[in-house]
């Protein structure tokens, strides 16, 4: 009895020990990662749920986006979600037109969906859909995105703005505030 006793104090002792060690590791491996571990989390449900919760406060926002701000190194690359959800204000038209462009500007530039484009002075990059269609109120369409962040980016904050433009065909160009239906505020610091 005595001997058994002290094998099952002995065994959770190795049990405590060994789940101490393996928290040090994943913990040192996360220090050596981080970059890995940000760029996964925007593309998961939870992101997307954010994403409706956003929707579903009952305004007649039609645009949005995860993340808002967070902090990355150079040669990052982002994967994110630009979510487009067709309002009553919009009802005339079915499709939807997006672009990125600098805080500072109210001229924005629409990626091609296959070749990243520069922004601004940054040299930080973009690229999604250019053009989506919704055809039913309330109906959202959830499009991914990707931002590369070059080796050689100045550390520093960048500002960007994500605009969606209600248009009537598969053709139509975003140009900007003049014709924007929503505009979406995009910062990120370069560590």
């Amino acid at each position: 009895m005595k001997g058994a006793l002290q094998v099952s104090v002995g065994f959770l002792i190795i049990m405590v020990v060994s789940a101490l060690v393996l928290i040090f590791i994943m913990g040192w491996l996360s220090t050596l990662f981080p970059t890995l571990t940000r760029i996964g989390e925007y593309a998961t449900a939870q992101a997307e749920q954010q994403m409706m919760n956003k929707f579903a406060e009952g305004s007649e926002e039609i645009l949005a986006t995860i993340p808002y701000k967070e902090k990355f190194d150079p040669g990052s690359e982002v994967l994110f979600k630009i979510g487009v959800r067709k309002m009553a204000s919009v009802d005339a038209f079915d499709y939807f037109a997006l672009c990125v462009g600098t805080m500072e500007s109210t001229v924005c530039q629409t990626p091609s969906g296959l070749t990243p484009i520069p922004i601004g002075m940054s040299g930080i990059e973009f690229k999604f859909t250019p053009i989506t269609k919704i055809t039913e109120r309330g109906e959202t369409e959830r499009l991914a995105a990707v931002m590369t962040i070059p080796r050689g980016t100045t550390p520093g904050i960048y500002g960007f703005k994500i605009y969606v433009c209600a248009v009537n065909t598969q053709s139509g160009t975003c140009t900007g505030l003049s014709n924007s239906y929503g505009t979406f505020d995009f910062i990120v610091e370069v560590k």
